[in-house]
């Protein structure tokens, strides 16, 4: 049998040779729709102010469940606003528990929105004014962190660390094979990772080291959106096609009949975050391929199997204001 990275060399050539053969002669869709006739498609000139309708899932470490894992996250449908932030494992070794700062930072960061009078808030003095308050307390730890708000038309993201975001749009595809297009969605906006080395994340931490700047994004969205928020050990473990894959078949049934999508979310999250622990579980078997084996690849160092570790991910669905009263509780797991 061939080296691992062989066979993914081989495989590379072999689709950029499928590649030149299909770009010879390029197709046009036997159906040709607009995408605002596609079943749950978004329609960007609907009437209406936009909501988020949320729900999580949390899998701990199994070797750290009696601590609650060593993330932390909330989902605000009041404030469309929501978080999600990774302890950093490596302050364990002096007797600190990683999760109970990533959940405090979670739970400060909340509060600081909630209380945004104009309801637009600031992330950027969210995170500062949550730092601020994590020194003041002196509270030990560090952490990474994503923090996101929804206001009118336009998704602001906070991101510093590794913790990531996929923002999904309903679309048709046709698989090879089939005469008829299926839903599946692609993919608008992904973020990107800030580390210092391989597996050294960007971080917020209470030992006073200097703190770098989070990157501040806004992407316009519509209803029918889909953002999926979640710590390392979700994005470390799963693609972004198999994350896609996973929506498709939760939310595919209520695209094309047009059904509510919302009531399907909590299932969702909570197969996100399964099937992410289901690969970490399998760090022995060198035929796993993950995204953190092929990051360790690109820095010349060896790693193959899954990365087990928590599993934590908020879904939102972008929705017009009276569609998202089905999913209306603030969740978190602070306490």
């Amino acid at each position: 049998t061939a080296p691992f990275w062989a066979q993914m060399e081989g495989k590379a050539y072999m689709m950029r040779r499928l590649a030149i053969r299909l770009s010879s002669a390029r197709r046009s869709p036997g159906a040709c729709r607009s995408v605002f006739d596609a079943p749950g498609a978004a329609n960007a000139t609907g009437e209406g102010k936009l909501r988020l309708a949320f729900a999580a899932s949390c899998l701990p470490h199994p070797e750290k469940v009696k601590r609650g894992g060593e993330d932390g996250y909330f989902g605000c449908p009041t404030t469309c606003a929501f978080g999600v932030a990774d302890g950093v494992g490596g302050w364990a070794e002096s007797g600190v528990d990683p999760g109970e700062f990533a959940r405090r930072l979670m739970k400060i960061a909340h509060d600081r929105i909630l209380t945004t009078k104009d309801g637009a808030s600031d992330l950027q003095g969210a995170f500062q004014g949550a730092a601020a308050q994590l020194q003041e307390e002196k509270l030990p730890g560090g952490s990474t962190v994503l923090l996101g708000q929804l206001n009118g038309t336009t998704l602001a993201v906070l991101n510093l660390g590794d913790s990531g975001l996929l923002l999904l749009r309903p679309a048709l595809r046709t698989p090879p094979g089939l005469d008829r297009p299926v839903s599946f969605p692609r993919v608008v906006f992904r973020s990107s990772d800030q580390t210092h080395y391989f597996n050294c994340p960007y971080q917020l931490c209470s030992s006073g080291l200097p703190l770098e700047d989070p990157d501040l994004i806004r992407i316009r969205v519509s209803p029918g959106d889909l953002l999926v928020a979640a710590t390392d050990g979700v994005f470390d473990n799963l693609f972004d096609h198999q994350v896609q894959a996973i929506v498709a078949r939760h939310l595919g049934g209520a695209w094309r009949s047009r059904e509510p999508v919302a009531p399907q979310l909590p299932s969702l999250a909570t197969s996100i975050a399964k099937q992410a622990q289901r690969i970490g579980q399998q760090e022995d078997n060198k035929d796993i391929i993950t995204p953190f084996a092929l990051s360790a690849h690109s820095e010349g160092l060896s790693f193959r199997g899954g990365k087990l570790d928590d599993t934590t991910v908020v879904v939102g669905l972008v929705c017009r204001h009276e569609e998202a009263t089905e999913v209306n509780e603030l969740l978190h797991n602070w306490p």
